[in-house]
């Protein structure tokens, strides 16, 4: 783990602390629309109470108006209308006259009256007189909800206090936050549970990359044995989903690896293979040319030069084979099909090697079979093609008896051009048969430098065939070796005896 990975927080984190905010931001939401509801229907009932608290204000004062009274506390007859029968300890009234505040005052909760500053009277006679409640802060007093009503030519002001109010909603307010950091710290708790347990198999899922990290893969080792538990991949959708990706991956680089070793083994064994093919010409050529260098009789030099030349032909061959295995598979490789060249009239290419393989091979008795009505067409190089027809004709000249027959057919199988040679010559090792169209593969012990060959031949049909989106097979039994090829293309059936 790299150190900006330490410092980037945990997804567990990450979910536990979205999750907290979003609790926190839902109960704040809900908490304010609670406290508002609550509030407004607070402030209706007090305002009813104002309705009530104002009548009794207006039907308690009885003749004329009394002064003002002229002192804080005591209780004062002629201000008993400061806190008339039904009125609530704490109750604010005022009456202005001509603009003026004649009268006003409050009952405390012991009954004992008190006038208003000058500041407080001025504040309830900005009050209208529509009889509208309004919200009006007395000083001292707090918060007040007032209402003022005139009556012949008096203007009548009461006004309730808000303290019991603003307690009520002071309390819901410490309800709800204690409600809410309660819940948050019991959310955070379980929800930190939950993701740590739901988080368990991801971070075995982790651990198993980790893991095939550790694995000695740089020295040829193929065995990535590490998977994600069944039990983990059943966990829920998202741990399978990654694990399952990750086994899929897991197994992708097994394959890739075992294919590596495979090809790294087969370029050894190629390289050993040509450097053994060519090591036996070069050290012909080398003996001729030392006996050439130490005779000088003509005959001999002749002898050894042709010798030579043979050897080199020989060399050369083996190399032009090598160039086109090496052509074809990069084709193969570049993009997955060989080019279409044309059209190749198979049927004619079928018979010209077999009367060639005829003429090479009299000892041998060869049977054409090939349509008699019109020939039949693929998509194709010709002169790639025509190697392979005459590579599995010289395999199954060189690697038979005399007195072997070989019978060559050519037919339609349905969308596909087929091509078997057989030949009722020795059976092909079972051994040998999986890795016969493999670069220098014999099926025998050295019979390909017997019969002077180069192991390519086979190597190259398949090389061909596959690069045309063919497929070449072969089945060897007692009696009968046939190798199969199939290409795009076809048209009917006839029989030429070529004896």
């Amino acid at each position: 783990m790299t150190e900006r990975s330490r410092r980037v927080p945990s997804l567990r984190w990450r979910i536990v602390a979205a999750v907290a905010l979003l609790l926190v931001a839902t109960n704040v939401v809900v908490g304010a629309v609670t406290v508002v509801a609550f509030r407004g229907y607070l402030v209706d009932r007090l305002d009813a109470e104002l309705a009530t608290a104002a009548n009794r204000t207006v039907g308690g004062q009885d003749g004329d108006r009394p002064p003002p009274p002229t002192s804080s506390s005591g209780s004062d007859p002629e201000n008993a209308f400061i806190g008339a029968p039904g009125q609530s300890a704490g109750t604010v009234v005022a009456i202005r006259r001509d603009g003026a505040t004649v009268l006003g005052g409050y009952t405390d909760s012991s009954g004992r009256q008190h006038g208003l500053t000058s500041a407080q009277e001025a504040t309830l006679a900005g009050i209208a007189s529509d009889g509208d409640p309004v919200t009006v802060h007395l000083g001292a007093l707090g918060s007040y909800r007032a209402q003022a009503i005139g009556d012949d030519g008096d203007v009548f002001v009461t006004a309730l206090p808000l303290g019991d109010l603003d307690a009520a909603i002071g309390r819901l307010l410490l309800v709800i936050g204690v409600v809410t950091v309660l819940g948050l710290l019991v959310a955070a708790w379980a929800l930190t549970l939950l993701v740590r347990r739901s988080l368990r198999p991801l971070e075995r899922v982790a651990a198993v990359a980790s893991d095939v990290t550790g694995l000695d893969l740089e020295r040829g080792g193929t065995d990535i044995p590490v998977r994600v538990a069944a039990g983990d991949l059943a966990a829920n959708r998202e741990v399978a989903q990654v694990g399952t990706a990750l086994n899929r991956l897991l197994g992708h680089v097994a394959r890739a690896l075992t294919v590596r070793r495979d090809a790294e083994a087969g370029m050894r064994t190629f390289v050993a293979d040509a450097s053994h093919e060519l090591r036996t010409p070069i050290a012909t050529v080398r003996a001729y040319a030392e006996l050439t260098a130490t005779t000088s009789d003509l005959p001999t030099i002749h002898r050894n030069v042709e010798r030579i030349g043979r050897e080199a032909v020989r060399m050369g061959d083996l190399v032009e084979e090598l160039l086109l295995l090496g052509r074809l598979e990069a084709v193969a490789l570049a993009s997955g099909r060989a080019p279409v060249r044309g059209p190749v009239d198979l049927t004619s290419l079928v018979v010209e090697a077999t009367m060639d393989a005829r003429a090479t091979a009299p000892d041998h008795r060869w049977t054409l079979q090939v349509p008699d009505d019109h020939p039949l067409v693929v998509s194709g190089d010709a002169t790639q093609l025509r190697r392979v027809v005459t590579n599995l004709l010289a395999n199954a000249r060189t690697h038979t008896p005399a007195d072997t027959t070989v019978v060559v057919s050519l037919q339609r199988s349905g969308e596909v051009a087929r091509l078997v040679v057989a030949n009722d010559g020795p059976v092909i090792p079972a051994e040998a048969l999986p890795t016969l169209f493999e670069r220098f593969t014999r099926g025998e012990a050295s019979r390909s430098r017997e019969h002077g060959t180069s192991g390519l031949g086979l190597a190259i049909v398949r090389a061909v065939v596959t690069a045309h989106d063919g497929l070449v097979r072969v089945v060897s039994e007692p009696g009968r070796t046939a190798f199969t090829v199939d290409l795009p293309g076809g048209a009917a059936d006839g029989v030429v005896d070529l004896g």
